[in-house]
């Protein structure tokens, strides 16, 4: 366990990225001096990314904790971002819009989580993390199921739904509702059923992400809010466009009481490029 919290707070100090450029809010009131044409697809795709940036894949064993146990984890996620200008274009859609006006291509946020087993294979979640080199927080929390926990001979297999949102921001409002399928295996080595064994556990899944962004406290002409919920969606929105397809993977290993964790993610927005991203944490577990 001492080593457990070491790498906890180790992981905690970790340094900002090397490449950090500057202030990296998002700033709905620079679009004012962008070409008119041009400032709606800039918000979509910025907003579509950072919708991406700040929902978490699952990042830990599918099976469920038990109803008395709970668990608090670091974690620290990178989300590579489309920064660079199109062709024929003299800057991008991030330059465009981030307070600095020099976008970070990896968006970095560290933080924390906790969940909490509850009967019949339930579990609950919430996380906090900072969005790096801004005044932004993430603020979210989840609930699952695990149908099947516990049958050794098959195996687990999750669903999730949960909500994210992005605070700290007064020009920029941004949810994403997150639904999850995942499966996964946890492999004992011997001796099992011993609290200091060694357990594998490798997991993927697929997820649908549906989000929810608008201006805040700013008007911009021809701005308009875009959302992936259909019965919320203005004329000139389809909401496909803001339906976000994510598949994942990654490993969680460690013993019964501490986990280490990481894995990948690949998000296919429609008509945009691939966003690519990675979490690693650690974890105590009672």
């Amino acid at each position: 366990m001492r080593a457990v919290i070491r790498l906890f707070i180790l992981l905690m100090l970790l340094p900002l990225p090397a490449f950090a450029s500057g202030i990296q809010d998002v700033q709905v009131e620079r679009l004012a001096h962008v070409d008119a044409a041009r400032r709606q697809a800039r918000f979509n795709l910025v907003t579509r990314e950072l919708a991406v940036a700040i929902t978490s894949t699952p990042s830990h064993a599918v099976r469920a904790l038990g109803l008395y146990e709970w668990e608090i984890a670091t974690e620290h996620r990178l989300v590579f971002l489309n920064v660079a200008p199109q062709v024929g274009e003299d800057s991008s859609a991030w330059a465009d819009l981030v307070e600095s006006g020099d976008p970070n291509p990896v968006a970095y946020s560290p933080g924390v989580s906790i969940r909490k087993g509850l009967p019949w294979g339930f579990e609950v979640g919430a996380r906090t993390h900072w969005l790096g080199i801004s005044r932004q927080m993430i603020v979210g929390g989840y609930g699952r199921v695990v149908p099947f926990g516990g049958w050794t001979k098959v195996p687990d297999i999750s669903i999730q739904a949960g909500y994210t949102g992005l605070v700290g921001n007064d020009q920029l409002k941004l949810g994403v509702f997150d639904l999850h399928l995942s499966i996964g295996y946890t492999f004992t080595a011997p001796p099992a059923g011993d609290k200091t064994a060694t357990v594998f556990s490798p997991y993927g899944g697929y997820g649908l992400l549906v989000m929810d962004a608008r201006p805040g406290a700013v008007d911009v002409d021809r701005v308009a809010p875009v959302t992936g919920f259909t019965d919320r969606a203005g004329p000139g929105v389809d909401p496909r466009d803001y339906q976000l397809h994510r598949i994942f993977g990654g490993m969680d290993v460690g013993s019964a009481r501490a986990r280490f964790r990481f894995s990948g993610e690949a998000v296919f927005p429609r008509g945009g490029s691939v966003v690519a991203g990675l979490t690693m944490g650690v974890a105590a577990q009672f």
